[in-house]
Order: C-alpha cells, then sequence, then structure tokens
C-alpha cells in the first residue's frame, strides 16, 4: 500500500503478522487466501470503499470518507495501517481487505487501543457472515502484531442489523450508540453503534518519550512540517474579536488565535501544562509543538480568551468537526476547553463550556458530540450541570471509548463520550451581548439564559 502517512510511520509497519497467508473458506463454499496486500492493491481498495458507499451496503456510510476532513480519516487509516488482501484461491481476484489500525478515537500518540475495518468486494457487501469471517482474522492480527493492543473499537451502521447480531455472538460488546451520524446511501442517517472486544488482559507498558518523539519526527519533519504549516490557512471565526464578561466580573475579548509573534506556541504551552499535570488531557495526545500544529491547529478554530486591560490569556477553546460521526450532515463538533492556572476556581471552566457551544452554534454546527477523560472530575460536573431553565441535565452520555488516553497520576483512562443538541443555544454574539448587559446589571446570568 501507499507509504505510512501516518503519524505513526515505521513502528507499525515493521510489526508484522507471522503465518501468513491464512486460509478461511466464506459461504458459497469461496476459498479465500488472506496476506499483506501488494502496492499495487491500493487502487483496488479505494474502489471497494467507493463502491461500498454508494452501494449504502458494507458498513460505510456515503459520505464517510469525503471532503477534506473525512478523507483525512481514510489517510490515517491506511496510512497507519497494516493492510492485508483476501484473494479468491482460483481465480486470485482481491474480494475483500483486512485493516487493523491505530484507532482514530484515542487520544494517544502511543495508543492500546485499535480500530478494525473490513471493506467488501460488492459480490459480499451485503454478506454479513462473510464480514465476520473477516473480522475475527481481524482480531487475531491484532493480537499477534505484538503493538501493544489491548482492546478493539469498530463502528457498525444500525442498518446492519444482521452484522450487529453476529459482531456481538463473537464477543463485540456495545459501548455506546451515537444517534444519526452516518448518512446510508438509499436510507438516509442512521445510528452508528460503538462494539468494543477486549483483546489481552496483560498490563500494557508505555512505550518513552524519546521513542515517541523520534517516530513523530520521521512522519513530519519540523523544516517541511513548519513549511506547510506557514502558507496554509487557519480555521478561522469571522464575527470575533468581540468582548465577553464572566460571572466572576473577568472581562475579556474572545478573538481567533493570531499566528504571528508564536502565539501558537503559547497556546501549546497551555495545553502541555494541563497534561503535565493530568487536567483532563492525555501525557501524549500532542507531545510536540511540531504535531501540534500539523494535528491539531490545521482542522481547528482556535479562539482566545485575552483579558482586557492586561492581555493575559484567561483561557481557550479548540473546535473542529467531531471525529465521532461518520457523516458531515449533521455538522457535530467538539471542542477542548483549557483556563490558566491564575484563573482557576472562578467558574470559569464551567461558563466557558456555554461560550464553547455558543461559538459552535454561530459556526455551523448543529450538536457538539464530545468526549471526557473518567478521571475528569471537573467536566464531569459540568456535563452534569443543565444549561437551561428546565432544571434537567442538557448533556447526554452516549458511548464510552475503553482505555484510549493515558493521564498523568492517573494511567490508562476511559473516554466518555457525551452530546448536546445545539437547537435551542445562542449564538456567540448574543451570549456576549447578555454578558455585557448582565455586567451593567440588566440581564440575570448566562447560564440561566442560554
Amino acid at each position: 500500500m501507499a507509504a505510512p502517512s501516518s503519524w505513526y510511520g515505521n513502528y507499525y509497519r515493521a510489526r508484522r503478522v507471522p503465518s501468513l497467508p491464512r486460509r478461511c473458506v466464506v459461504p458459497d463454499g469461496i476459498e479465500l487466501s488472506v496476506d499483506y496486500a501488494r502496492v499495487d492493491d491500493q487502487s483496488t481498495c479505494r474502489a471497494f470503499i467507493r463502491d461500498s458507499a454508494e452501494q449504502g451496503r458494507g458498513n460505510v456510510g456515503e459520505d464517510e470518507y469525503e471532503g477534506t476532513f473525512a478523507s483525512r480519516r481514510l489517510e490515517f487509516v491506511l496510512g497507519a495501517g497494516q493492510i492485508f488482501a483476501a484473494r479468491d484461491v482460483r481465480s486470485q481476484q482481491v474480494k475483500a481487505f483486512v485493516v487493523v489500525s491505530p484507532s482514530l478515537y484515542a487520544r494517544a500518540v502511543d495508543c492500546c487501543l485499535t480500530s478494525l475495518y473490513v471493506f467488501l468486494e460488492r459480490q459480499f457487501q451485503a454478506d454479513a457472515v462473510v464480514y465476520q469471517h473477516l473480522m475475527r482474522l481481524a482480531v487475531e492480527f491484532s493480537q499477534a502484531l505484538c503493538l501493544g493492543y489491548t482492546n478493539a473499537l469498530i463502528q457498525v451502521s444500525s442498518s446492519e442489523p444482521e452484522l450487529l447480531r453476529l459482531l456481538r455472538q463473537d464477543g463485540f460488546l456495545r459501548v455506546g450508540t451515537i444517534e444519526r451520524c452516518v448518512k446510508v446511501a438509499g436510507m438516509g442517517l442512521r445510528d452508528s453503534v460503538l462494539l468494543a472486544r477486549c483483546l489481552t488482559t496483560a498490563s500494557r507498558p508505555r512505550r518513552s518519550a524519546t521513542e515517541i518523539n523520534e517516530l513523530l519526527d520521521k512522519i513530519f519533519p519540523e523544516n517541511e512540517s513548519l513549511e506547510l504549516y506557514r502558507t496554509s490557512v487557519l480555521p478561522t471565526a469571522d464575527f470575533l474579536p468581540t468582548e465577553y464578561t464572566f460571572s466572576c466580573g473577568v472581562k475579556v475579548v474572545c478573538r481567533n488565535m493570531r499566528r504571528d509573534n508564536n502565539e501558537d506556541s503559547v497556546v501549546y504551552e497551555i495545553w502541555k501544562a494541563a497534561a503535565e499535570k493530568g487536567q483532563g488531557y492525555g501525557v501524549d495526545e500532542a507531545p510536540t509543538l511540531t504535531f501540534f500544529r500539523m494535528a491539531v491547529l490545521l482542522d481547528h478554530y482556535c479562539v482566545v480568551f485575552e483579558e482586557v486591560g492586561t492581555g493575559k490569556i484567561v483561557g481557550l477553546t479548540l473546535i473542529a468537526a467531531s471525529h465521532y460521526t461518520r457523516t458531515s450532515e449533521t455538522r457535530s463538533g467538539d471542542s477542548n476547553l483549557f483556563v490558566v492556572d491564575e484563573f482557576r476556581d472562578r467558574k470559569i471552566g464551567s461558563e466557558g463550556s456555554v461560550i464553547e457551544l455558543a461559538l459552535m452554534k454561530q459556526l455551523g454546527f448543529t450538536r457538539s458530540v464530545n468526549d471526557a477523560l473518567a478521571s475528569n472530575l471537573q467536566m464531569a460536573a459540568i456535563y452534569q450541570q443543565p444549561l437551561d431553565d428546565s432544571g434537567e441535565r442538557s448533556w447526554r452520555p452516549v458511548g464510552v471509548v475503553p482505555h484510549g488516553c493515558f493521564v498523568k497520576g492517573y494511567g490508562w483512562d476511559d473516554q466518555l463520550i457525551m452530546m448536546y443538541n445545539l437547537d435551542n443555544c445562542l449564538e456567540f454574539t448574543q451570549l456576549a451581548e447578555r454578558s455585557l448587559k448582565r455586567e451593567s446589571g440588566h440581564e440575570p446570568g448566562v447560564l440561566s439564559k442560554l
């Protein structure tokens, strides 16, 4: 297949499954030989994916891998993954591909979570039993690779009930359901069911920071990456800057991050400080500034909260399309909120989460599909609080990603997936206007007016 375009590069390519090729017999008596894919199989694999999307079968969404953001997902899967081709023993024609990849959902470069994929030729796209047989091989391969994978995670469309039944029969457990998050050709929006399977109960050792950084340097060479970053257009909100006054009295200007004066380095240090203290972020979500620029800032709106008068950064948020959804049609977003130490313990975090939702609404998102680490008690409290006048909790839990992130002082942590519909949410400029009126004594608190 194509040269790795991911963070993992040669390290993940160097581990190979022994005792290949493997033989398996699928329905109708067809015998398949499964071995590593050849370089010239790449176009065939992509053709299977496109055809599955168009046919609405084979567990591939209609626009799951279309568009800039979604196509990067596919490049990650094929670039980082170990790819196997299943050939008809008689005709030698490729009938399917099996992919074992570091999970897109893991918040760690050095992850212990794998995502497994099966891409089928049209003859087999509607056959859940063939998918089941090949997924069994994917599980075996992920265990044989010795890459430290402890859990496997897959998403299956609710339009594939027989496939869901068979996979659960094989030991996959449902760990979540994200509503209307995959668009199936001829059927429209369907739910996506998250299935997880434990691969081993053995402890997972951490790789050293030196080894991780060496890997990243090979994939993101500093000079080339810096040139690409400097010549790329970063996402920005055209309705900013706007002033906002927090309930505690801190007045800020909410603005787009400035790339001049190395403000991206300042933003990265805020992220890094939170990770080093175990405050809601993993130790290797963004191990280097180069990685942060390429993997985070190129895809995210970065909104900085700058204190009026002092110019100090109070906090910031990073907003992007949610990687938990498999279609752009629902316009689902996610976010990362940071408050610097000097301004903590003033309830700026809880109010900042409201600002994030209002920013998302004005940026065109219709809902937030976000996650929080199970160890992050402050974020858990925010998710529990009501955000409207009903007094009911507005965030809904929809799933969990097992062992997706490594947190300092805690260890491997689960990611709790939460959803919030933005239908009744104010846009940010409206929210900001109300905060300024509140400052003058003419409006009640922002939280009660969301």
